[in-house]
């Protein structure tokens, strides 16, 4: 070919580039239809890839919920792959068995995820653009598996849970993105349970407490015989733990919760309070709204089933997102491979609509004899639509949330059964 003709191609190839818009995927020429297709918000959603090979999935957000890839990048550190550590399996969802493995500062300026395959954390900077730039990594000090973290904006102090002790909580003060170890640990064990398994770390809005769902009581870990595995706060009351947070960011001596049913998993605080919340009970299989005393007390309401359907438990309710309303809160069921909707009223909440954002696995993941894709965790935006992972699927879908119901509006792909981790903004 002459370098004329092939200056032609590129030519053509230029000009093509510079006119589609990366924003849809609506190519018409139609003035009209140009007209109506969705556009590119400045709203993004970022996904914890977990692979070995840690990364961070960049989505940006579209006006009909949809979504579009922007950047896939390095943490610099290891997730654990397909690998779940606490079970000892080669390769299923639910990998860190936690919520919270990715995290951004209140500003949306910064981001912070786990690399559970090195026991570090990594830490970036949020552009205008929603774009990362790396910024720190940092070991935890830990080898315990760091799987959830959350950020507390007014000492600067990221918290960072690991799954195994004793040790479960190390804390790092933040400036400008840097990772600086505080050295200070915290344990959940508590007298003679020595090898709590926890889940989750939120600190509430009001920077006043951290607080951590406690899964196990007693657990011993894969490859340890006789097997053990004790539910938290099945046959006690002591599966929410609440630690003040002094003003320097270190954590005092916690006030243990019942909290409200066996295995608590995931919480999260309705939009605008900070002190109402609602949380998941796993086994327990439904969600309890949850009050926060300016003492740490918490009282709980009556639970509200995930299985309106009996022929259908059990689920296995894990991660939860909330409307933008606070009207209806979505949960994941775990073994069931969907979605439960609650009602919140005031002071209490019910179940509304089960069965919901149904996906199908690949058929190798079997959990309490049921085939489930595995869904793990959901993020909900402020315009009203779901986020939901799907690992054993490969899937990211997004819902239009609408009352009771969830109405599917896209489909991405994420890594198989490693990925876990969701957030935005």
């Amino acid at each position: 070919m002459n370098r004329t003709g092939l200056l032609g191609i590129l030519m053509a190839v230029a000009m093509a580039a510079c006119s589609a818009d990366p924003g849809t995927s609506n190519t018409s020429s139609d003035p009209a239809e140009q007209a109506s297709a969705p556009t590119l918000l400045n709203s993004h959603v970022y996904v914890s890839s977990n692979e070995v090979n840690n990364h961070v999935i960049h989505f940006a957000r579209r006006s009909d919920g949809s979504l579009v890839e922007v950047e896939k990048i390095a943490t610099g550190g290891a997730g654990t792959g397909e690998f779940k550590p606490l079970s000892g399996q080669a390769s299923a969802p639910d990998t860190l068995a936690s919520a919270g493995a990715i995290t951004m500062s209140r500003d949306w300026r910064q981001l912070f995820i786990v690399n559970a395959g090195d026991n570090s954390v990594s830490s970036f900077s949020v552009a205008d653009d929603g774009k990362l730039t790396q910024i720190d990594r940092q070991p935890t000090g830990e080898s315990g598996r760091p799987s959830s973290l959350s950020y507390d904006d007014h000492s600067n102090t990221l918290y960072v849970l690991h799954t195994f002790g004793p040790n479960h909580i190390r804390s790092f003060k933040v400036d400008a993105g840097k990772l600086v170890n505080t050295g200070i640990s915290t344990t959940v064990n508590t007298g003679q349970l020595q090898r709590r398994v926890p889940v989750q770390i939120t600190v509430s809005p009001d920077g006043r407490f951290v607080l951590v769902n406690v899964l196990y009581n007693d657990f011993s870990p894969p490859g340890t015989t006789p097997k053990v595995r004790v539910s938290a706060n099945e046959d006690n009351t002591n599966g929410l733990m609440v630690f003040p947070i002094a003003d320097d960011g270190t954590l005092g001596t916690p006030v243990i919760n019942d909290a409200g049913g066996a295995e608590p998993f995931a919480l999260v605080f309705l939009n605008g309070s900070s002190d109402t919340f609602v949380n998941t009970l796993a086994k327990s299989d439904g969600v309890v709204l949850g009050k926060l005393h300016a003492d740490g007390t918490v009282n709980v309401s009556k639970l509200a089933s995930a299985t309106l359907d009996t022929t259908e438990a059990p689920a296995d309710v894990c991660w939860i997102s909330l409307s933008p309303d606070n009207k209806f809160a979505y949960a994941t069921n775990f073994v069931r491979g969907d979605l439960t909707s609650y009602r919140i009223d005031g002071d209490s909440i019910a179940g509304a609509r089960d069965g919901l954002g149904k996906v199908e696995g690949d058929g190798t993941f079997i959990a309490d004899g049921k085939v489930s894709s595995g869904p793990v965790d959901s993020w909900a935006s402020k315009d009203g639509y779901l986020y939901q992972m799907y690992p054993n699927a490969s899937k990211l879908v997004a819902y239009r949330m609408n009352g009771e119901e969830l109405e599917a509006v896209d489909s991405v792909s994420i890594p198989y059964n490693g990925s876990i981790g969701i957030t935005g903004y």
